[in-house]
This record gives structure tokens, C-alpha cells and sequence, in this order.
């Protein structure tokens, strides 16, 4: 009981220590407004929940596809391509691929100009892998608007 007299005191203190801050900043004076302000409440609760990802790894060949110059030094027809990607759900058993690369070509005119050429193709599942996060997420639930009332100092006089 002693204790709650200890907390009630120190908090009229900081109160009015506070009090007599705002006082002093109003040479005039002041008065106390009480401020009504509606404010929305919840009942809330913790809920964990778990994720499970997948890590799907492809390979697969690309092929060259036209090129409209010819270029100055040589690219291969074909590409060996090994890719990995992460999937929430399921790991699709062919993931088509595209890729560009740039290549110095002489122009018409004599210079060098850059051209881009394109592999494309199919890559095929080889492996999967599961593995699993745990989250947790705030649920609210029963929210209501409810009021609340403070009291607040203002300088000079009551309108």
C-alpha cells in the first residue's frame, strides 16, 4: 500500500512540475482545457504462422537466336544455363529463359556499331528443396471507437 502512495506522489509531482513549466512560459497566465478525442481500440493477440519455400534449381540449353550483323568476334550457337529460383508453392517443371548480350559489328560506313543478340530455350527442373520460416502477425479483433479525455494547459484566457 505504501508503495501505491510512493507512485501517486512522484506522479503529482511530475504533473506539477510540469504544470509550472507551461505557467512560466505564459506570462499572462492560463487556464485547463479538457481535450475529448475519439481513438479507435482493439483486443489484440500474437499468432505464428509458418511459410514453406521452395528452392527450385533448373539447367537447360539456350539457342542463339538471329543475328542481323555479323559480329567481330565469334558467339557460340548454343549456351549452357544453370539457374536457381525460390517459388512459394510449387516448382514449375520448365521455366523458358531469355537471354541478351551485346557484340561490336563493322557498319556500312566503315566504324563499329554494337549489336544485340538473344539465347532462348527451355530450362527443365533437375532438384527442388522445402524449407520453412516461421512469422508471427499482430490479429486484432473487437475494435471499437472509444473517447478519451485529457487535460491540456493553454496560455492566456479561457475563451
Amino acid at each position: 500500500m505504501k508503495s501505491i502512495y510512493t507512485i501517486a506522489a512522484a506522479a503529482m509531482t511530475i504533473i506539477a512540475g510540469s504544470a509550472e513549466a507551461y505557467r512560466d512560459e505564459c506570462p499572462v497566465g492560463g487556464y485547463w482545457e479538457e481535450v475529448v478525442r475519439n481513438v479507435r481500440v482493439c483486443d489484440t493477440r500474437q499468432e505464428t504462422y509458418t511459410v514453406t519455400h521452395k528452392t527450385c534449381n533448373y539447367n537447360g540449353v539456350l539457342h542463339l537466336g538471329h543475328l542481323w550483323e555479323q559480329p567481330n568476334t565469334y558467339l557460340s550457337p548454343t549456351k549452357f544455363v544453370w539457374d536457381t529460383q525460390h517459388a512459394i508453392s510449387t516448382c514449375p517443371a520448365t521455366n523458358y529463359r531469355t537471354e541478351s548480350v551485346s557484340y561490336w559489328y563493322n557498319n556500312s560506313w566503315g566504324g563499329q556499331s554494337m549489336g544485340q543478340a538473344n539465347y532462348t530455350g527451355w530450362l527443365h527442373l533437375l532438384s527442388e528443396s522445402s524449407y520453412t520460416t516461421e512469422h508471427t502477425r499482430t490479429v486484432e479483433t473487437n475494435c471499437r471507437t472509444e473517447q478519451r479525455t485529457t487535460r491540456v494547459f493553454r496560455c492566456g484566457f479561457e475563451p
